[in-house]
């Protein structure tokens, strides 16, 4: 949420890597906006002769300097309220070695100095669901089931493809829970592995009185997503199966952004400690902004291979057009018919 935090004017405490274009970029935003950043140097600002030099001395690392950032942060602006988001992510195994780094210093911002810590879900993960959103996803269930091109991709996939996506109800305290399985199998065991952890995290801090935003972004074309090109193709026809959406960055930050503000600023909100939960995990089930995974007919993970069969179709669909009328012309040719 940085660029919408700057907009804003917002006083942002920035942890980025120590690339010199990094900070070049992140100083401009800054200094183009109303809002304020203060970051780590490895000297002191006043000795830098030049921007490039200022530029090389800003940022950290959290792989290798993870104590020293958490004693940082620990002290810096002492009696101010803060507000910690953990939003770092790198492919594979690195992605849950940056979230260890990132909880080991949430946790003692969070029990030292009663920091509020911010996530972002991802909607493919299971989750505590609505009544409402488990209602949805059943009619949508009885209308995509009797639609010709779902009946054949069932048919094709022998029970692998599209899986109905609302599940039985678990009895408990408060009543009936509603989930639904989000895992996505494509997105390997290290993903599920580093966003558990920041569920984990989240629960046991709002237990101990931290207030905790913690709420489910949509499917978003980030770069770290779409330069997966099997993954790019199935976004552009997941949306057939609705109310399935993949969102813009720009549309998804703004949106968290302001679900964020809300969870800091309004006490009546699942985020308050105070508000009390059947069960921890309805913490990400209030203010989700999920795109339409938990109210579609099918499963986040069977409805991958439909959605590439129906972007590829439409790839080829002009073609097909042209080489069809193309035929019948060379058809009627040889008949004698022209």
């Amino acid at each position: 949420p940085f660029l919408v935090l700057m907009a804003l004017g917002a006083n942002v405490i920035a942890i980025d890597l120590d690339r010199a274009g990094i900070w070049q970029r992140i100083v401009s935003i800054a200094k183009k906006s109303p809002g304020t950043i203060t970051f780590p140097m490895k000297v002191e600002q006043s000795s830098c002769k030049s921007d490039d030099e200022f530029y090389a001395a800003c940022g950290c690392n959290l792989f290798t300097e993870t104590p020293r950032i958490r004693d940082w942060l620990v002290d810096l602006y002492p009696g101010k309220p803060f507000a910690v988001g953990s939003y770092a992510y790198l492919n594979g195994a690195l992605h849950v070695q940056v979230s260890l780094a990132m909880d080991a210093i949430c946790k003692d911002l969070s029990e030292k100095r009663k920091a509020s810590l911010a996530y972002l879900c991802t909607p493919t993960d299971l989750h505590v669901i609505t009544k409402e959103a488990h209602e949805a996803s059943v009619e949508e269930y009885k209308t995509y089931s009797k639609k010709p091109y779902c009946m054949l991709m069932k048919l094709l996939g022998r029970g692998k493809f599209l899986k109905k996506n609302a599940m039985k109800p678990v009895p408990g305290e408060g009543g009936d829970f509603y989930l639904v399985d989000g895992l996505s199998v494509a997105q390997g065991p290290n993903y599920a592995l580093a966003k558990r952890m920041q569920h984990w995290r989240a629960v046991v801090a709002r237990s101990k009185g931290s207030t905790v935003s913690s709420n489910i972004a949509p499917a978003t074309s980030t770069v770290s997503v779409v330069q997966n090109r099997t993954f790019a193709w199935a976004y552009e026809g997941m949306p057939y199966f609705k109310p399935y959406e993949i969102f813009a960055p720009e549309t998804s930050n703004a949106v968290m952004s302001a679900i964020l503000f809300s969870d800091l600023n309004d006490p009546d909100n699942a985020s308050n400690p105070k508000n009390k939960l059947n069960n921890p995990n309805e913490l990400f089930k209030y203010g989700s902004f999920n795109g339409g995974a938990w109210r579609c007919a099918y499963t986040v993970d069977s409805i991958g291979e439909a959605s590439v069969f129906l972007y590829f179709g439409r790839v080829v669909k002009p073609y097909v057009s042209v080489a069809v009328v193309i035929g019948s012309a060379i058809g009627l040719k040889l008949a004698g018919v022209v």
